[in-house]
């Protein structure tokens, strides 16, 4: 059509409080408003690139109702002229609201990936993105686990509720020490890992995420052992880097918690820390 208009139902245009028919939609500041220039460019472009064999497409964004920025879903089919050639002649279709539906999906799939008591990645999500993460030989990486220093007293002391709260509040601490680019998750337990980029001297990073874990909560000072694994040392198989890694933090726990160490071949006959097989002790 020319000039370009749009058109609306007279339930959609009470809905968003604009007029049934907006000429020149692309210059008008309410729809540009409610929609947002990208969307309405995105929609716009997908309809112009189909053609009369598949006029059909599909787009999810948010709107912008009520003060409210809600999913919906735009469901349009392009017209073509009859006629050769074939001309794009303009498009009907609908807005769905999908926001409780996309909502409800964003929470099953956050559960699928992530602990429930803590909010970070579970140990399986955590290692499909190391996973990738390692086949990118131009970077080196660290593999780090921990634990809580006598984690077991304070469930004994204070109950198994505080236990949650420290272990919350340790998630909290991680998560504010690494950088978005690296990965931090739960174990199980009172064991977590993270998994870090460097480019020259790994050390530094490693500590100062070590000094930022450690501290108090409420009644029970927070200590951690820390097993650290470097792709320089171990190489870039997954299981390898955590075998590493948690035979690190064993030797810690060994040599009288409370401290960082890094992997090197004089551990590999050492134990595990993560097997059950070696948590019957508090060690």
């Amino acid at each position: 059509t020319s000039p370009p208009m749009l058109t609306l139902s007279p339930w959609g245009a009470e809905r968003l409080q604009i007029s049934e028919l907006v000429m020149d939609p692309a210059n008008d500041a309410r729809i540009m408003q409610l929609l947002g220039r990208k969307v309405w460019d995105d929609v716009v472009r997908m309809l112009r690139e189909t053609d009369p064999d598949r006029p059909v497409v599909q787009y999810d964004f948010k709107l912008h109702v009520d003060g409210e920025a809600r999913w919906h879903r735009v469901i349009a089919r392009a017209m073509w002229s009859p006629d050769e050639p074939r001309e794009y002649q303009g498009a009907i279709g609908k807005a769905i609201d999908i926001h409780d539906s996309r909502l409800r999906l964003e929470d099953l799939e956050r559960a699928a990936t992530h602990d429930a008591l803590t909010g970070l990645l579970n140990h399986a999500s955590a290692k499909k993105l190391i996973d990738d993460r390692l086949d990118d030989h131009r970077h080196h990486y660290a593999l780090v686990m921990f634990d809580l220093d006598h984690f077991k007293s304070a469930n004994d002391t204070y109950g198994h509720m505080f236990g949650d709260k420290v272990l919350g509040h340790m998630a909290e601490k991680l998560k504010q020490s690494v950088r978005d680019s690296d990965i931090a998750a739960r174990v199980g337990g009172d064991e977590f890992l993270f998994f870090v980029r460097y480019e020259e001297e790994v050390e530094p990073i490693i500590g100062r995420i070590f000094r930022a874990l450690i501290g108090q909560y409420e009644e029970f000072t927070i200590s951690v052992s820390m097993g650290v694994a470097c792709t320089d040392a171990v190489g870039r198989d997954y299981d390898d880097l955590f075998r590493a890694a948690d035979q690190a933090l064993y030797a810690v726990k060994r040599s009288g918690r409370g401290q960082y160490r890094f992997y090197d071949d004089s551990m590999s006959q050492m134990l595990s820390v993560i097997s059950p097989i070696d948590k019957t002790g508090d060690i």
